[in-house]
């Protein structure tokens, strides 16, 4: 009996493992329509968060993360990412399953942030749909097009 229970649970841990979470390949061009349509509000950043350092996210219990950072870099507006800015920005960074987002501190993004009458958030999914690591140029000139 011990054997057929070790069995079953080894069997479920493996077909576990197996599921793997399947993101929709996002881009900065559909952010920005998804981000344009939203009841929200939300204003568009390129640059660097500045936080302490959030855990690694445990496999087996995943937990999503909120911390408080500081952004600095340019504001998206309608003439581009002209405008330089410096400001306070929670960062919720989700799971799903296993599979936890992270940002990465003082490395580059395009991040969509969402903006209320208190606070900027930037929500970020395990799919990374609104926060886009180390832009490349093109995706850079592609948004400021969209602005």
């Amino acid at each position: 009996m011990k054997k057929l229970i070790l069995a079953t649970t080894l069997a479920t841990l493996s077909a576990n493992q197996a599921i793997a979470l399947s993101c929709v390949k996002s881009d900065v061009a559909g952010a920005f329509q998804a981000a344009s349509t939203s009841d929200l509000v939300y204003v568009v950043l390129k640059g660097k968060f500045a936080f302490t350092a959030v855990p690694e996210a445990d496999k087996l219990n995943p937990e999503a993360v909120s911390t408080d950072s500081v952004f600095s870099g340019r504001l998206l507006t309608s003439a581009g990412f002209t405008q330089q800015v410096r400001v306070a920005v929670t960062l919720n960074m989700d799971c799903a399953a296993s599979w936890c987002a992270r940002i990465t501190p003082d490395t580059d993004y395009i991040a969509f942030v969402e903006q209320t009458e208190t606070e900027l958030t930037l929500n970020v999914d395990p799919c990374y749909a609104f926060a886009f690591k180390e832009p490349e140029q093109e995706a850079v000139k592609r948004l400021e097009n969209c602005a």
